[in-house]
């Protein structure tokens, strides 16, 4: 998923922010976050959370901070996953095809296909849970909004 964020503070303060938090302790409700920050704006966040009793996932985020119209405009990258709720429908989706493969005759292959449904939650759950944190927690350091402050000549 793409984003783009706005925020007033420099480049060289939201990377200096990042990085104050990239270095603070992990508690119940502040996950730990990993990654880097470059002097040009350029960064990287990632976090890894648990998905499914033992199974964790790490999400990463990639972004360029760039000042633009006395604005620092934050656009990047994130896997955006699969909410829970409709995890469903792609594990069905696959059973379905393994169902097809097994009345075909091609045991091994239905086997490995439903396997691999099975194993598609974890990535996809994990990433749309570990997105929004990711997300949150970077809005929360530079201090930045989803549309650009009224008054600005920068649209939305």
């Amino acid at each position: 998923m793409r984003f783009k964020l706005y925020t007033e503070i420099s480049v060289r303060e939201c990377m200096m922010a990042l990085t104050e938090r990239m270095e603070q302790k992990p508690t119940k409700t502040r996950p730990e976050l990993d990654g880097y920050v470059e002097k040009g704006g350029r960064f990287l966040l990632a976090v890894t959370l648990p998905v499914a009793k033992r199974f964790q996932r790490t999400t990463r985020m990639r972004g360029q901070a760039e000042r633009d119209n006395g604005l620092t405009i934050i656009e990047g990258y994130v896997s955006a996953g699969v909410a829970r709720q409709r995890i469903g429908i792609i594990i069905g989706a696959v059973a379905c095809v393994a169902l097809i493969m097994l009345v075909n005759g091609s045991t091994l292959l239905a086997m490995m296909t439903g396997f691999l449904g099975m194993a598609l939650y974890i990535p996809l759950v994990g990433d749309y849970n570990n997105s929004e944190i990711l997300l949150k927690e970077l809005k929360k350091a530079t201090k930045a909004k989803d549309k650009p402050p009224s008054g600005s000549e920068i649209e939305a």
